[in-house]
């Protein structure tokens, strides 16, 4: 009897770490990416296309740095996590 309490008390506590810990996870892992609409030429050469943002302002601010590039036409902000979720189009 005195186990199987043990046993109870233990499996509710690691199942409520677990969910903690995939909060947290979901938090420290929200970021954003850029991805460029191109009149010719890879986005892959552009060097904000492999940068993850922590914030979105810092996002629109690469994304502004992209448009520069007369190639660039528009940016997409995407949430960097599966599934990627669009956020915005960002436009000259």
């Amino acid at each position: 009897m005195k186990s199987m309490a043990m046993q109870e008390l233990h499996a509710a506590g690691t199942s409520e770490a677990s969910r903690s810990a995939v909060a947290t996870w979901r938090e420290a892992h929200h970021r954003f990416r850029l991805l460029a609409i191109m009149d010719h030429g890879k986005s892959s050469a552009l060097p904000e296309a492999w940068q993850s943002y922590g914030t979105i302002d810092t996002a629109r601010s690469g994304a502004r740095e992209m448009l520069n590039d007369q190639r660039v036409l528009r940016v997409a902000i995407i949430e960097d996590r599966p599934p990627l979720q669009f956020v915005e189009w960002v436009g000259r």
